[in-house]
């Protein structure tokens, strides 16, 4: 049976959520708007909740995070799960809502490219009409690339037939699809996104400074050469990512980020006197195509000591900003080091992740010198005093990289997806290890296993049985 209405608050989801599909078909409510004009399905795209929230379940499985036993009594059960390495996160009657949201936006972003044909033009021009249908591929596509990395292996180029996840490309709440292959889900990615950019077109802008949760011409290739980085194909992760910085490229100079009272970093930054600027990811101009994972990290995660050691602490202005040794609700962390952010930090793409990924990329093509010249223009904006890098050997060169991405990606989480492809690179990732407090038993994540990403939840089983592994 087809859906017949679908309303704009898009409370809908598909069935192998853990929702059930009946109560969405059908359905009419009082007072609700049904799309039908290019104002309404843009609306669509205008909901800036699709930004929030992104990659909860993986915070504690980074191995940069680290817990004492006054600390890990903080946490909730999912996240002592995640701090445990399990592969399987929920009970039986919990919700994934990373999973859940994930799929409501693909599923807006189906419906949007299923109907925007029909769509009145009311009072917009028609040439809108590729603009919306290009930013819902453009949306589908950064859904998914979410979606592959917290809830399958990584993507092998010499095995791109493992099972990964759902891949839904249509309105169909009572398909009940198995998993699609990691090539097929990377494939309908970079299809996605190429579509997108031949519908904006090469004038649209490059990003949307005001709703930055919608991409522009720069958020689209900062993505492609994001997904090339992870599938090992390099030299389109520098063609990509050298356009997409060639249109936007803002730092912060963080010289000019302090803390509002620096006697409590909790209270929040001010960034050239803006007390917002870092508060809200939307007012970042450093985000380019906006996703946030926790507000405020209210509930401390620890800095592993590994990480602590690597950088300057006199110097590196990244270490003064978003390390503290009292957590939010005042436990004393000494002398370990809490992580500090009291806004939105970003999972999403930014000119520094993106940077990141050009300096990675160069330095994997043979372009070491080139490398270091992006990741220098990075670190100038970063620490005091600070003194050019040198290109000696690639090998030291990538190094330098990784280590500056666990340093500027922290609070992301993204670190346990780096480790995770370099182990399909080939290179060498340690057993990482841990102690669960209250067990007192010792964890360890082994480079390609289970422990890396989230298996789907037994209330999405129970609706959706195909997709058991």
């Amino acid at each position: 049976m087809k859906i017949k209405y679908i309303i704009l608050s898009l409370v809908l989801t598909f069935t192998f959520s853990c929702q059930n599909p009946d109560e969405f078909l059908d359905v009419l409510p009082k007072g609700r708007v049904i799309p039908s004009t290019l104002k309404d399905y843009d609306d669509l795209l205008n909901n800036y909740a699709i930004l929030r929230g992104k990659g909860e379940n993986t915070r504690y499985m980074d191995p940069d995070v680290f817990m004492t036993p006054n600390v890990f009594g903080e946490l909730n059960e999912l996240n002592t799960n995640g701090y445990g390495w399990k592969h399987d996160l929920f009970a039986e009657n919990a919700i994934d809502y990373d999973y859940q949201e994930f799929y409501q936006y693909i599923h807006m972003a189906n419906f949007i490219l299923e109907n925007i044909g029909d769509a009145e033009v009311g009072a917009y021009n028609e040439s809108q009409r590729n603009i919306i249908r290009g930013e819902a591929h453009a949306q589908r596509a950064f859904e998914y690339f979410h979606v592959v990395n917290e809830y399958a292996p990584h993507y092998d180029p010499n095995n791109t037939d493992q099972p990964a996840i759902a891949m839904p490309l249509s309105v169909d709440l009572e398909a009940l699809l198995g998993k699609s292959t990691t090539g097929d889900i990377y494939d309908q990615i970079i299809k996605d996104l190429n579509r997108a950019l031949e519908l904006l077109g090469p004038n649209y802008q490059a990003i949307n400074e005001y709703q930055n949760w919608r991409p522009g011409r720069a958020s689209i290739l900062a993505l492609l050469a994001e997904v090339h980085l992870y599938m090992g194909d390099f030299q389109e992760a520098v063609t990509y990512s050298n356009q997409a910085l060639a249109l936007y490229d803002f730092l912060y100079d963080y010289q000019t980020v302090v803390f509002r009272n620096s006697s409590n970093p909790w209270l929040g930054y001010s960034v050239n006197g803006n007390n917002d600027a870092w508060y809200y990811g939307t007012l970042n101009q450093e985000i380019i195509w906006n996703r946030y994972t926790i507000w405020g990290f209210r509930t401390p995660q620890l800095i592993h000591p590994d990480l602590e050691a690597l950088y300057d602490k006199v110097n590196d202005r990244r270490w003064g900003l978003m390390s503290t040794q009292t957590t939010y609700g005042g436990l004393d962390t000494s002398p370990y080091y809490c992580y500090v952010y009291p806004g939105e930090r970003s999972v999403g793409l930014t000119t520094y992740r993106l940077m990141l990924t050009n300096a990675e990329a160069k330095a994997r093509t043979g372009n070491g010198a080139g490398a270091i010249a992006t990741l220098n223009e990075l670190l100038e904006m970063r620490i005091s005093n600070f003194m050019p890098y040198t290109h000696s050997d690639n090998a030291s060169t990538l190094q330098l990289i990784k280590n500056e991405r666990r340093k500027e990606l922290i609070g992301s989480s993204l670190n346990l997806f780096d480790q995770k492809r370099y182990h399909i690179y080939g290179e060498n990732v340690p057993n990482f290890t841990r102690i669960h407090h209250d067990t007192g038993e010792e964890l360890t994540l082994v480079p390609g296993s289970e422990g890396y990403y989230v298996g789907i939840s037994p209330g999405v089983l129970l609706y959706n049985p195909n997709l058991a592994d």
